[in-house]
């Protein structure tokens, strides 16, 4: 391996800022022997450099890396207590909780191959008596493409199956040669979907990751700074209903800062759950969730060869939402929303005031009186940016039903609103409706066909569906809709990403 330290301390800030991981000191061997095993033919120094070079154009390494700089192999009902836990307290108070909604939504943060997300399939399946009338949705999420892949294909080695006699269970899988594939019912809940905890901005209403029941963020934020893991979980404390559950890995309860939970024991388990007094619900956390810290990237020049590479900042924070008051018009129906917020801009002094009504109406969780008061604003053009307001607020609260009807209402009213098809197209790829989802798509580029954020997310949609040929035809015009454009600016409706990440984003997809 190269002996040049400059080398090495270039690459090391560059997968430290891709990835919140912790290469410092002694860590630095674990980062050497992960290069070494994916990039076998990067030794010297100016090599080394050439995969920076590389890693800035096209993207694409982090894949490689991650493979080795994780362990990507999960296997199913890993650790048994937390799933009696899960069992016996957690899951059927969030069932008495959800009783009148019958819906759960679970997001496995850093799910790798798949394994966890669809225990947790199975689980509920085996504890909900009345099935069918329960709409259940979990998301599985990783940083590493070829992890996705594989889960997706929902079929599993014996290896996976190591604490577990699960798979002779013929409702839950079929044998398939020397594996185990998930029967289709049970894979039907569970959906997965690229996501960088350190990177990508949520939560969000667009990538399900708003108004959870729970979420599990087990054996990560063991490879994390300890800055990027207090920064992570109060994301997550924001992406939870209030009285949502977090659960954390074994090893990770004594290192990991959860302040603002309510810590919960269980018998050789410990989960986290969100306060659900209305204090949770102010108006600050309807309207922006806590900025999450970004390491800053590295930049390269127009030369082959990096001579010098520029010291990265320690931190930068997530850009904030630009005002539009110097904007083009948009073609959106209304006083102006930013979705990266969800509240108005540009709004009258009245609009205003009724929206603070209205977030005081649902920090006290009185949901009819905010849809009356909505109800009575007489102009249909105020009232449905109001209403996309108020269903993105009941998103937060886990009142999906109320949300979906009200996001109907509101594209009745205002079929031209772009954030509403949008969030159409997020609740439709939540539940499966994958053709309802791309029908949302197709509307917001209707209403604007150079939104770069519509286009991918149709490329998202079309890959799901298994279309690649014309998931890539999207994902290149959404390359060719940024290209050369402030990478630090944000994408408009993009829920708060800048153009360089949904940049990096293109390039990782298209390369894969």
């Amino acid at each position: 391996m190269a002996t040049d330290a400059a080398a090495w301390e270039r690459l090391r800030l560059c997968v430290e800022a891709e990835t919140g991981m912790d290469f410092a000191g002694k860590r630095l061997g674990r980062l050497r022997d992960a290069v070494q095993k994916a990039f076998p033919r990067h030794k010297t120094a100016a090599e080394l450099d050439q995969l920076l070079i590389r890693w800035n154009q096209q993207g694409g390494c982090l894949d490689q890396l991650a493979a080795e700089l994780t362990v990507g192999e999960s296997f199913f009902f890993r650790n048994e207590h937390h799933f009696r836990a899960l069992r016996e307290q957690v899951i059927p108070e969030i069932l008495r909780d959800n009783a009148d909604k019958r819906e759960i939504r679970i997001w496995s943060a850093g799910c790798a191959t798949g394994e966890e997300p669809y225990s947790l399939a199975i689980l509920l399946d085996q504890i909900l008596r009345d099935r069918l009338s329960w709409r259940v949705s979990i998301l599985g999420t990783d940083l590493n493409h070829g992890f996705l892949e594989r889960a997706s294909e929902a079929c599993y080695r014996p290896w996976s199956f190591r604490q577990t006699n699960i798979y002779n269970d013929r409702t839950y899988f079929t044998p398939d040669g020397d594996a185990f594939r998930l029967t289709p019912k049970m894979s039907h809940w569970v959906r997965f979907a690229y996501l960088n905890l350190v990177k990508d901005v949520y939560p969000s209403p667009l990538t399900g990751t708003l108004g959870l029941d729970l979420i599990l963020f087990r054996n990560v934020a063991i490879y994390l700074k300890p800055e990027v893991t207090k920064a992570i979980i109060a994301r997550l404390h924001s992406a939870l209903r209030p009285g949502g559950w977090l659960l954390l890995g074994e090893t990770e309860v004594s290192i990991a800062p959860v302040g603002d939970f309510q810590v919960r024991r269980f018998e050789q388990a410990t989960f986290y759950q969100k306060p659900r007094d209305g204090s949770v619900l102010a108006v600050g956390e309807l309207s922006q969730p806590p900025p999450l810290p970004v390491l800053a990237t590295v930049s390269f020049g127009p030369e082959v060869s990096l001579p010098t590479v520029p010291s990265l900042p320690e931190w930068m924070p997530l850009p904030k939402p630009k005002s539009r008051t110097n904007r083009e018009p948009s073609r959106s129906v209304g006083p102006m929303l930013s979705v990266a917020t969800g509240s108005a801009v540009n709004a009258s002094p009245s609009e205003t005031t009724t929206w603070n009504r209205i977030e005081r109406m649902i920090a006290g969780r009185n949901f009819e009186e905010a849809a009356r008061t909505i109800e009575r604003i007489g102009n249909p053009s105020d009232r449905a940016p109001l209403r996309l307001q108020y269903a993105r607020a009941l998103l937060a609260c886990a009142e999906i039903a109320k949300a979906r009807q009200m996001l109907e209402m509101c594209l009745k009213e205002a079929p031209l609103l772009i954030e509403a098809q949008l969030l159409q197209a997020g609740f439709a790829e939540e539940a499966g409706d994958l053709a309802l989802a791309e029908q949302a798509c197709r509307r917001a580029l209707y209403i604007d066909p150079s939104a770069p954020i519509a286009h991918f997310h149709l490329a998202l949609i079309l890959e799901r569906k298994g279309d690649r040929k014309k998931a890539a035809r999207s994902l290149a015009t959404t390359m060719k809709l940024i290209e050369g454009k402030d990478p630090h600016a944000l994408v408009e409706h993009g829920e708060g990403v800048c153009n360089g990440r949904l940049k990096e984003m293109v390039s990782a997809l298209a390369n894969f």
